[in-house]
C-alpha cells in the first residue's frame, strides 16, 4: 500500500528546486557576460588588424 506523502515534504522538495534554480541565475549571467567579454576582445584583435582605409579628401593643394 502507497502512503500519499505529506504536503510538508512536497513543500520542501519544491523549495529546493526553486533554491538550485536561483543559483543557476547568477551562474548564466557570470557565464554571459564572461562570453561577452571574449566576443569583445576579440572583435578588437580583429578591426585592430585590418587596414587603415584611404582617405577620401585629396592630400595636395
Amino acid at each position: 500500500m502507497t502512503g500519499r506523502r505529506p504536503r510538508t515534504e512536497f513543500l520542501a522538495d519544491t523549495a529546493a528546486v526553486v533554491r538550485s534554480d536561483e543559483r543557476l541565475i547568477p551562474l548564466f549571467l557570470l557565464l554571459s557576460l564572461a562570453a561577452l567579454a571574449v566576443f569583445l576582445h576579440y572583435t578588437t584583435l580583429i578591426l585592430d588588424g585590418l587596414p587603415q582605409p584611404l582617405p577620401t579628401e585629396p592630400i595636395g593643394p
